[in-house]
């Protein structure tokens, strides 16, 4: 009998499967020909990601800050 490899990786939550839709959606969104599907794959992404925040809210975990913040970034010299 073999023995699984240990790993340290996060668990995947609902949270995360919600968001990993909401980037497939933005894909898509950037491939659509249509403006219409465009604007609709870009609306069901924004619907994703609320719902991913609500579930860490849910799930009690700290809000995740937004995709490029700078705020807390360490200014270069």
């Amino acid at each position: 009998m073999s023995e699984l490899p240990f790993t340290t990786a996060a668990p995947f939550t609902r949270a995360t499967r919600f968001r990993s839709n909401a980037a497939a959606c933005g894909s898509f969104a950037a491939n659509a020909v249509s403006p219409v599907d465009r604007a609709l794959l870009l609306r069901m992404q924004r619907a994703w990601l609320d719902r991913a925040s609500h579930q860490d809210t849910i799930d009690e975990l700290p809000p995740r800050p937004p995709a490029g913040a700078r705020a807390l970034a360490v200014p270069q010299r």
